[in-house]
């Protein structure tokens, strides 16, 4: 008799009716239909990519044109021209993902109203630290952060630190921006930083110190790294020293 542990992947044989009802959640990843013959693909159903490309480069051409606006038109001709289904995109939508996102955007605007970010930036230029080291700062507060909690939630915690940090110091926002970007979505150190961790955590035997082991050193060259390059494609005196909008 076999016992089954957290992360255990289970491949199961489900009747007539299983995809349908579970395909939309994450709790089961659907591989194959049984005797199923998939439909052929034709050349009206590479128009989603036509209608990708046109809104990314109307964005790119059209400063009056935001991402969210063209989105939304994308999504609408995608609607309108069938090639997705209005009811089952309710159902793909990650709402818990949103619901954490938009609490997250709460508790960073307290962040900003209480004047704790202020109270960092301004401990951050006390402590006599250069552009450069406090973009090594804000990267490394980001790092810690995403391996504890989600990449979003460090995302959301640390913007308005990061902010403060490049006013404080007279520079451009953007630099410190990106390495927020970057450290949230470099989680090598632990196995419940992100979820492509957790998937490998359990199938492979791995420890939760191994993570720890062959991520810590990733994590420095890649903080490194990332802190060296950002400034070059981002330099800090481009730009305004706040965001707009």
């Amino acid at each position: 008799q076999s016992k089954l542990f957290s992360g255990d992947v289970v491949l199961a044989l489900a009747p007539e009716g299983f995809a349908e009802k579970w395909e939309s959640r994450e709790d089961f990843l659907m591989i194959s239909t049984i005797g199923a013959v998939p439909k052929p693909i034709e050349a009206y159903d590479y128009f989603p990519v036509v209608i990708f490309a046109a809104m990314i480069t109307w964005v790119a051409v059209d400063d009056s044109i935001n991402m969210v606006q063209a989105a939304m038109a994308a999504a609408a001709l995608n609607v309108c021209g069938g090639w997705v289904d209005a009811k089952l995109a309710t159902k793909l939508v990650p709402w818990d993902l949103m619901l954490l996102i938009g609490s997250m955007l709460g508790v960073s605007r307290a962040i900003s109203n209480s004047g704790l970010s202020e109270m960092l930036a301004q401990g951050v230029k006390s402590a006599g630290m250069g552009p450069q080291a406090g973009l090594f700062f804000v990267y490394a507060v980001t790092n810690v952060m995403t391996e504890l909690t989600t990449n979003n939630a460090a995302a959301g915690l640390i913007f308005p630190i990061a902010v403060g940090v490049a006013g404080k110091l007279g520079v451009s926002y953007k630099p410190y921006v990106f390495a927020v970007m970057v450290a949230a979505s470099a989680s090598f150190m632990t196995p419940i930083g992100y979820q492509t961790n957790m998937m490998v955590w359990g199938p492979g035997g791995y420890k939760f110190t191994d993570f720890t082991k062959i991520g810590a050193p990733l994590s420095i060259i890649y903080m490194v790294c990332s802190c060296l390059l950002i400034p070059v494609f981002w330099p800090f005196a481009d730009g305004p020293m706040v965001p707009v909008g």
